[in-house]
């Protein structure tokens, strides 16, 4: 073979071995397209801090605590009665699928609801003060009593049977907190507050 036949052929040989070592692909075994990263959706509704009592059960769960209504239960002459309920924010729906409507903000569930109890404490979490399912009660900035001895009684009690409730018994700010490990919105508060003239 003629010696420049033999240099066309190695160059042809060179060349065409360059351009399948640059990642060139055959018709028949097309380039692996890359397989796209998927970043999980965070869940909407915020896994509570909270751990219910067996056999209570708040399905679906509530959104971030919005705060707490607080308001005058009842009015007698030489008490007052405070109620509390925890709001919590309009996430993905929920006021809408638990029946309340369609606001910025609703109550856990709805009166006579058999999850509300079990909702209200997913929202509020255990008193510290008490030992008892509900807010903790202060009366300007002191915790409210908790028995007959104790020096605030005389101006704020905790109710005897219910820690969503308390008892005014003179002129001042009241506040109801929940919690600290309970789940709140960025635009909400762990208190709500009512002042007695």
């Amino acid at each position: 073979m003629p010696l420049t036949r033999i240099a066309c052929f190695i160059l042809g040989t060179a060349v065409l071995a360059g351009s399948v070592g640059c990642g060139s692909s055959s018709p028949s075994q097309p380039n692996p397209s890359p397989t796209p990263t998927l970043t999980p959706t965070p869940p909407t509704t915020p896994t509570p801090g909270i751990v219910l009592p067996p056999g209570m059960v708040c399905s679906p769960t509530p959104p971030p605590l919005y705060g707490f209504k607080v308001s005058v239960f009842d009015d007698s002459s030489s008490r007052i009665i405070l109620d509390s309920k925890p709001l919590v924010m309009n996430v993905d729906n929920y006021c809408d699928r638990v029946g309340i409507g369609s606001g910025k903000f609703c109550d856990t569930r709805l009166e006579g609801d058999p999850q509300r109890t079990a909702c209200d404490w997913l929202m509020t979490g255990i008193s510290p003060a008490t030992g008892r399912w509900g807010p903790t009660w202060t009366w300007n900035g002191k915790p409210c009593g908790t028995n007959l001895s104790d020096e605030t009684f005389t101006s704020c009690a905790n109710h005897q049977d219910n820690q969503f409730m308390a008892i005014a018994k003179a002129p001042g700010k009241y506040v109801a907190c929940a919690s600290s490990d309970v789940p709140v919105s960025p635009e909400g508060s762990l208190c709500g507050e009512i002042t007695i003239k």
